[in-house]
């Protein structure tokens, strides 16, 4: 009976012993445990913290790089709106040039005449062809008396002669500016009918400049009232 409380016994100090021993393995374990949890934890939280930072800088570099493009978008859009400013301001100022020149040419009077019936009908060199009867004399540049047509708007004129000579007749006729030849024109007629002839020539003038028909040699007309013709009109300033 003693022997088997005594083996009884040491079954229960081995028993005993090893539990102390499994307490002892399972304090190891818990402080590894908890150690291995606190160097997570560490690592983690200096992971975040990191992650953190870097993402402040990149908040911050992109709030930056947003200013950066809004005050350049800004200065590129002020600089557009100046430019279009100026070239609206130029457009308006030509525009008013434009319209001040429309103006001027619309307050200029309109200059034309048509003159006709021929003061005499044979002519000497150089004589002026007086025509004494005119349809219309707009501006009143022509003169009846003189048959010399004087510039009051200068610009560009056109102006035409016609004219006719009779039987086995001849006429040799200029228009003249300034006293130079513009435009020639000559009939030597043989038949026995009549024969026509006219020539038209466009000159630049300046004010006071002088515009007339003369024979260039000894010249004879047709004497009919309205076979003989002076023209001009102002086409352009």
């Amino acid at each position: 009976m003693l022997k088997e409380i005594c083996e009884t016994n040491v079954k229960v100090e081995s028993a005993l012993k090893l539990m102390h021993e499994d307490r002892h393995k399972l304090a190891a374990s818990k402080e590894e445990m908890d150690t291995e949890i606190k160097a997570t934890l560490h690592v983690s939280l200096k992971n975040m913290s990191d992650s953190l930072a870097f993402m402040k800088h990149l908040h911050a570099e992109m709030g930056t790089q947003l200013n950066d493009v809004i005050n350049t978008s800004m200065i590129n859009i002020s600089d557009a709106v100046a430019k279009m400013t100026e070239n609206s301001s130029k457009t308006g100022l030509q525009l008013n040039k434009d319209i001040d020149i429309l103006k001027e040419q619309l307050t200029i009077s309109s200059i034309y005449f048509h003159a006709f019936n021929v003061a005499e009908y044979s002519f000497d060199t150089s004589q002026i062809v007086v025509y004494t009867t005119v349809r219309v004399n707009e501006g009143q540049c022509y003169d009846l008396k003189t048959g010399r047509f004087t510039v009051s708007v200068p610009g560009l004129y056109v102006f035409t002669v016609h004219y006719d000579v009779g039987p086995s007749a001849r006429a040799y006729l200029a228009i003249v500016h300034q006293g130079a030849k513009k435009q020639e024109s000559y009939i030597h007629h043989t038949s026995n009918d009549y024969e026509s002839a006219s020539m038209q020539v466009f000159i630049k003038v300046a004010k006071s400049d002088q515009i007339w028909v003369q024979a260039q040699q000894g010249s004879n007309l047709y004497s009919s009232t309205t076979y003989n013709s002076f023209t001009g009109v102002l086409i352009h300033v």
